[in-house]
């Protein structure tokens, strides 16, 4: 056999040869991600994006402080490799679930993550005596962290450092994302500067004071919160005193969040010229979830605010 009849013979019997004695290495599946409310969840996709879809616990209807789980939740939480979550400070149904966690998964919770993080100590509301203790809600710290934008960054950082350690296949995409996502936030944070540009020094009210982090990125001019427990509703007396605050004030936004009764604060309204009743969203209950959600979730915050405190 000459040499040129011999390279004129196809090569593929070589290549599969060599397949066979050193096979392509499979990636490893991506773990199962959990992530316990809509704004984590929006994070921990866009440092997932074109890997896996994470998990959310809790449905847009549900609230963190007290919504019981259903199967799927239930089935979700067995099922997870790794959960992202704030702690028992926030979601108390989850807290109670975690020994449902396989042996071999992961969770990570605020104090897992919050180095970096300007964390908050939880305020008394209007009408609470200084020093009341709050260990019945939320304990010390206030827990709402995501609506701080560096404290985003230090989460997204943090989630792709761990799923790399998890699932290192994916290492390079993990950071890619993380690198885009916090470029996203450096664009949102100017986003939210320009919406919020003239409605800094209008005081406001929230009914429940899960607005503390927003309030001091954007430097906005809150006044307090209402009550302390979200899930009861404010008294004839709280309702009076308030009352007595808002009327010397030329204007003032009062804030609900979308799942409480808008009739627990009409009495307000009603009762204080100068006040008017504003909607706001930290939960991005209104918004769809996925990597999307956040932005979606902070500019809409940033145009209901200045919908109310903008007015004229």
């Amino acid at each position: 056999m000459t040499v040129l009849s011999m390279l004129a013979r196809p090569v593929w019997p070589l290549a599969l040869l060599v397949l066979m004695v050193c096979p392509v290495k499979a990636l490893a599946d991506p773990p199962k991600v959990l992530v316990s409310i809509a704004p984590l969840h929006s994070l921990v996709a866009q440092v997932m994006d074109g890997v896996a879809e994470p998990e959310l616990v809790y449905e847009a209807s549900q609230s963190p402080h007290s919504s019981a789980m259903t199967p799927r939740q239930l089935k979700a939480i067995v099922e997870a490799d790794l959960l992202f979550w704030i702690g028992p400070e926030l979601e108390i149904s989850l807290a109670r679930l975690l020994p449902r966690l396989s042996a071999d998964a992961q969770a990570f919770e605020l104090h897992d993550f919050d180095a970096g993080m300007a964390l908050l100590p939880m305020r008394d509301t209007l009408f609470t005596p200084s020093g009341t203790d709050h260990d019945h809600d939320h304990g010390d710290l206030d827990p709402h962290i995501w609506l701080s934008l560096n404290n985003a960054r230090v989460f997204v950082d943090f989630v792709a450092t761990r799923l790399s350690e998890f699932d290192p296949d994916h290492r390079d995409h993990y950071q890619r994302n993380a690198d885009q996502a916090g470029l996203r936030l450096d664009a949102l944070a100017s986003q939210l500067d320009e919406k919020l540009n003239t409605s800094r020094s209008t005081p406001y009210i929230v009914f429940h004071d899960g607005f503390q982090y927003f309030e001091h990125d954007q430097n906005l001019n809150g006044l307090g919160a209402l009550v302390l427990n979200p899930d009861i509703p404010p008294g004839p007396r709280t309702i009076a005193r308030l009352r007595d605050l808002a009327a010397p004030l030329e204007r003032v936004c009062l804030f609900r969040e979308p799942q409480y009764s808008e009739r627990w604060l009409l009495p307000l309204v009603d009762g204080v010229e100068t006040a008017t009743l504003g909607a706001i969203d930290p939960l991005g209950q209104l918004s769809e979830s996925g990597t999307g959600l956040y932005a979606d979730m902070m500019l809409r915050l940033a145009d209901d605010l200045a919908a109310c405190l903008g007015e004229t």
